[in-house]
């Protein structure tokens, strides 16, 4: 379908566009529009309309048309004054009136008959029930951003409010290189990587994860509006949702606020599965600061420069520190005589794999024992209770955010706005020098984003915005240098000059790793340009956008190798920590490090009409072109995947993957596509014409820009990261692990024609028809508003997803009935020269289908309400595009994925009220102490996740993870209490192991984990020290009622004992206290 459509359109989206330049601003502003009438309800043309912000004095006019019509686009958001004035008729004057981000708000004045010197003064608010467009969106705004109860006062969190809106915690969108806190959503049924998120009007996404970056705290934000469905062609990038904020600015008084927040272990609930001691259970030792302050006003120099009602500023600070007290972890550690060779305690035999014979008295002779061994336990206690030591590391986080902001109004015709963000957070490392086991990678994260935006006004009917952006994201991790390299142990092994110590031994310490030496960095720039034109009964948005950008990675991601220390029988002891004290390793991995240089490009240019044909019915026409380009790299590590051709710029590459230069690959590995039109159309009706209900609805196509995480693996494998992993046998050992094998290391940056392969050698490889996926999303809405301002909406909401990225193993193992995992690689169709081979390709689908019902209030009179429930289904073959893994359990057989998606939640439910307690004394000191507290709450009730059960093996012998395990009986356990559901969640008799030749017989995310029942309340007191002057004191509660809300269980039958037992969950009861100044 949508290629008929592309086609027909692509010529038209061209000839349409062109004329609108390279660029398109995101609406960061408002609309205020409606019709003029007289008593009689005749319309009343040429009608002057005059909208005044009431805090800047900024004046922005038009006239009504032939049809009493008017629109004032492209004004900032803000409380207004309008003002009407007509031959005849007394001047109309209305206040009161507070516009929101992307609002078209109504306001129909009635002119009465007189002379203009006359007025007639009205407090009105805007109609709520919107009847001009088919967008579903909510707005998020300012007194909810400041007074709902914030855990981490991140305000996107306060998205999940908006209908459609699921939250995802699982979803591991970042890879551990995103800015901390992020918090993935899917939004109707898309992924949760597929929503754009727009600061001030600019780009403000990780192009790495499209996780967001950062957004300023509660206090620098004026609000933001949640776009669902079907939203206007000037938003692109991705699919899923809108998230539009803005900061705050500057007004004619100077406004401000001080404030801190606190949270304390001691006065927190301790977790359903926290350990015991002494009798106690522990709580979580967190000890949070968040403290900071903001000022806005004119620029005023006193005798030098007035900037009232022209230049703003405003400036916003927030500190974070976080302590978070050391968890200790109790770890098995071999004893003293282990480390002399004694291995008399136990009971199981060790054998010499230098003899094949037993030791004598499980005893190692000294000659055997390894002196690099020795070195390294040097740093590791001996045991303290019975066979373990304890080790502590504190997990400590830092942040600082500063933004400034200012306005300038130059002249009647242009506005100027500029904003500076940055937010820097640092983990602290750690190492205690006794004990390499209590260590922690230290990491740093520092993201700078800075927007201009120009608004000029050509006319009454006609504006144009222009602006810059431009973003940066750098992530390093700060790893703990051990005092020697590998190298300088006696091992003779290639290590680069940042020493790193990876030694994992099994059943004792688990894994000592002192962390790589990386960098990611990310820049994007943005220029956009978008006009705005009023035509008699036509609202006309033309304009583009232009964006370049760069991902840099520098990452010695196992480049000084990886020891692993398993224990297996012969040619190995039989006991991991013996294998390890003589040297003896099950696997050595190393590779050439991960260095990569992509740059990319961004365009879309659009055109979207909204049709008054009627006062009472509005139809949305618009079309997006966003062709995508493919991320290249400066030095050409782009793989992809050809049949049959070999490379000519690598000779000795696998038949069929070839890389950017090679013949038929392009530099980005696939074509531009260029024919990637958008369209989209909408209607909505104001069924009494009194904009009090409206009908509404729209379909539209909407296009995704995958992450550069999908292509990242591609720098981190032959020839330009080559990896290689050895198996221990009898003629190598920790001090030559390269014995009777070739050594590639180390590896070149830019790998020579004939570089080395090894032999099975992993690749991640481009389909040849790469595309990027498209949504098509459409709605049916009914509107109406109720009395007390309550407005009620319902709507029908559905999608379907075409072409989303997954990544499949293209070269997997034949089964055959008798083989074993030992042939894994002989038996792949691409053998010999290839091993396991990913493809990065557009072969996913998905489907959503979903009743939303939304009752909202305004807050007017002490009181405001934002509830909505959502009953749906979000299904899909693959729900993550993280770009690394597998997303198909069987690579023969796609429709075996189909399945709930992994964020499907059936049921939602979410309420947030602000309430003003009508409590009052006439006593003033009794007043001041008991009366005017604020309740403020948010109640989320969701049923629970999708399941599946794995059976942890590879029973289909095709190298391929996560088979799913066999359901033999009835899953379901009934009546139980909630430590019989903590011990069993399903009946674990009821799975065993996937038959030999199988995938698994039960479908993806057949069961459903708990639900969750959550409600975080806010207790606010404000006491007026003088008329401007204001503290605040406020008491916050985090599920509140301390509900245990359960995870899923361990649904792996590799888990053990554990199978099918949940071993965690949501947080307890928290609470914060938290001062407050404004002014």
């Amino acid at each position: 379908m949508l290629s008929r459509i592309e086609s027909g359109l692509y010529r038209l989206s061209i000839e349409l566009l062109l004329f609108a330049g390279l660029a398109g601003a995101q609406n960061v502003t408002a609309t205020i529009s409606g019709i003029v009438k007289d008593a009689t309800g005749a319309v009343v043309p040429n009608a002057a309309v005059r909208a005044t912000n009431i805090g800047t004095s900024a004046s922005f006019q038009t006239t009504t048309n032939a049809e009493g019509q008017y629109a004032i686009r492209t004004i900032p958001v803000g409380e207004y004054r309008v003002e009407v004035e007509a031959a005849g008729f007394k001047k109309y004057e209305s206040s009161g009136i507070r516009l929101q981000v992307d609002e078209i708000a109504r306001v129909d004045p009635t002119l009465t008959v007189g002379g203009t010197s006359e007025s007639v003064t009205v407090s009105s608010e805007v109609i709520p029930v919107d009847t001009d467009t088919a967008t579903l969106k909510n707005v998020v705004d300012e007194r909810r951003i400041e007074d709902l109860p914030l855990n981490g006062r991140n305000a996107t969190q306060l998205m999940r409010l908006v209908a459609g809106v699921t939250s995802d915690p699982r979803a591991d969108v970042t890879s551990g290189t995103t800015y901390p806190g992020v918090t993935p959503v899917s939004v109707n049924g898309s992924r949760s990587n597929a929503t754009n998120y727009i600061l001030d009007g600019a780009n403000n996404n990780d192009h790495y994860s499209n996780a967001p970056n950062p957004m300023p705290n509660p206090d620098a934000l004026q609000e933001f509006s949640v776009q669902t469905n079907n939203f206007s062609a000037e938003f692109g990038r991705q699919s899923g949702g809108i998230v539009n904020a803005i900061t705050k600015s500057g007004t004619n008084e100077v406004h401000g606020s001080a404030f801190e927040y606190v949270r304390n272990q001691a006065l927190n609930a301790a977790n359903f599965f926290s350990p015991i001691v002494n009798g106690n259970k522990q709580q979580d030792g967190l000890k949070r600061n968040q403290f900071g302050a903001t000022l806005g006003g004119p620029v005023w120099l006193p005798k030098i420069y007035n900037g009232h009602d022209k230049t703003f500023f405003f400036f916003s600070y927030q500190g974070t520190r976080l302590r978070q007290a050391p968890i200790q972890s109790q770890i098995i550690v071999p004893s003293a005589a282990m480390r002399e060779g004694n291995f008399s305690s136990l009971s199981k035999k060790l054998n010499d794999p230098f003899t094949s014979a037993p030791y004598s008295g499980n005893q190692i002779p000294a000659s055997e024992i390894s002196p690099i061994s020795l070195q390294i336990l040097q740093h590791i206690p001996l045991p303290t209770i019975g066979n373990t030591t304890f080790a502590a590391a504190p997990n400590n986080f830092d942040e600082d955010q500063w933004l400034v902001r200012g306005d300038q109004q130059i002249g009647d015709k242009n506005r100027l706005t500029a904003r500076w963000f940055r937010s820097f957070g640092e983990t602290p490392a750690y190492l205690d020098e006794a004990n390499y086991l209590a260590q922690n990678t230290g990491r740093t994260w520092l993201n700078t984003s800075a927007s201009l935006t120009d608004t000029h006004v050509f006319g009454a009917s006609l504006t144009n915005q222009v602006l810059f952006s431009f973003n940066r994201t750098d992530g390093n991790n700060v790893p703990i240098y051990p005092p020697k390299s590998f190298h300088d142990l006696g091992i003779n092994i290639y290590t680069d000059d940042k020493p790193q110590w990876y030694v994992s031994v099994a059943g004792y310490w688990g894994t000592l790793n002192t962390g790589d030496t990386n960098r990611f960095l990310r820049d994007e720039y943005q220029f956009t340009d978008t006009l705005r034109w009023t035509r008699s009964a036509h609202q006309i948005t033309i304009g583009g956008e232009f964006g370049r950008g760069l991902d840099d990675v520098t990452n010695n991601f196992r480049a000084n190798g990886r020891f692993t220390f398993n224990g297996g029988s012969a040619p190995f002891t039989t006991d991991s920590f013996a294998d390890f004290l003589i040297g003896k390793f099950s696997d050595l991995t190393q590779g050439a490090g991960e260095y990569r240089n992509t740059r990319f490009n961004r365009m879309a240019l659009f055109a979207q009409d909204s049709w008054k044909i009627r006062p009472r019915f509005t139809l949305d026409f618009g079309i997006r072109w966003e062709p995508f380009f493919p991320y290249t790299d400066v030095n050409g590590r782009i793989a992809a995947w050809r049949p049959g051709q070999q490379s000519q710029r690598y000779v000795n590459a696998p038949v069929g993957v070839v890389f950017a230069g090679d013949p038929t690959v392009p530099t980005g590995g696939f074509p531009i596509t260029w024919q990637n039109a958008a369209p989209r159309a909408g209607f909505a009706w104001d069924v009494f014409g009194n904009g009090k209900t409206s009908v509404r609805g729209g379909y539209g196509i909407f296009l995704d820009q995958p992450n550069t995480i999908s292509w990242n693996s591609q720098a981190d494998q032959a020839p330009f990261g080559t990896a290689v992993s050895l198996s221990g046998n009898s003629a190598n050992n920790i001090v030559n692990p390269y014995a009777g094998t070739i050594n590639p290391f180390p590896s070149p940056l830019n790998p020579p024609k004939d570089a080395f392969f090894p032999q099975f050698s992993t690749q991640f490889v481009d389909a040849p028809d790469m595309r990027n996926p498209y949504i098509q999303a459409w709605n049916f809405t009914i509107e109406r508003q109720l009395i007390g301002g309550f407005v009620v909406r319902g709507s029908y909401v559905g999608s379907k997803g075409t072409r989303l990225v997954v990544i499949r193993e293209l070269n997997p193992a034949v089964y055959a009935p008798g083989v074993t995992t030992a042939t894994t690689n002989q038996r792949r169709p691409f053998a010999p020269g290839l091993g396991s081979t990913f493809i990065v390709e557009p072969t996913g689908n998905s489907t959503f289908h979903a009743m939303q019902l939304t009752l909202e209030r305004r807050f007017a009179k002490g009181f405001s309400i934002l509830a909505n429930y959502q009953y749906g289904k979000s299904i899909d073959d693959a729900s993550a595009n993280k770009g690394q893994g597998v997303d198909r359990t069987n690579p023969f057989n796609q429709s075996f994925d189909k399945g709930r998606s992994d964020f499907d939640r059936t049921h939602v439910f979410n309420c947030s009220s602000l309430w003003e307690l009508p409590v009052h004394f006439e006593n003033r000191a009794l007043n001041a102490v008991v009366g005017g507290w604020n309740l403020n709450s948010i109640v989320t009730l969701m049923s629970g996740y999708p399941l599946t059960v794995t059976s942890g093996v590879d029973n289909a012998r095709s190298g391929a993870p996560n088979q799913r395990a066999d359901l033999i009986g009835d899953p379901y356990l009934a009546d139980r209490s909630r430590g019989k559901q903590v011990a069993q969640w399903l009946n674990i008799a009821a799975f065993a192991q996937n038959a030999l030749g199988t995938y698994g017989n039960q479908g993806r995310n057949r069961f459903e984990g708990p639900g969750y029942a959550n409600v975080d309340l806010g207790l606010a007191k404000n006491f007026k020290i003088t008329e401007r002057l204001i503290t605040a004191l406020r008491f916050e509660a985090f599920n509140a009622f301390n509900r245990v809300n359960l995870n899923v269980p361990n649904s792996s039958l590799s888990n053990g004992a554990n199978f099918m037992r949940i071993t965690s969950a949501y947080d307890p009861r928290i609470l914060q206290l938290a001062l407050r100044i404004n002014w």
